[in-house]
């Protein structure tokens, strides 16, 4: 395990940096890994089949933050990813959004 960190390190080293690329993928690898191990251990329950991410589940969510006052955090998500409305966010950047909005609350 340490040396895929070190390695890890390397290769992370090597490369430009580009923050968000680099927190993806080691959040990925993550992610995947620690999902390896549960099921290899027979911890994990039944797999489930990965969900596409909709329009209306970013809306609930949005509908919760409104609730909770962070109106100002919305409008920035929005605007990262080039809309002014939920509508004109392009679909392939729905699983992002939802993962970022669920870091507010």
């Amino acid at each position: 395990m340490t040396n895929y960190v070190q390695n890890l390190e390397a290769a992370n080293a090597a490369q430009p940096a580009n923050p968000v690329r680099e927190r993806r993928q080691v959040a990925a690898k993550t992610a995947k890994s620690n999902k390896a191990e549960q099921v290899y251990s027979g911890q994990a329950g039944p797999l489930e089949p990965c969900q596409p991410v909709t329009l209306e589940m970013i809306r609930t969510k949005f509908a919760g933050l409104v609730q909770a006052g962070r109106q100002c955090e919305i409008r920035a998500l929005l605007r990262h990813y080039g809309a002014e409305r939920l509508p004109d966010v392009p679909t392939e950047y729905f699983d992002e959004l939802l993962h970022a909005a669920e870091k507010f609350g």
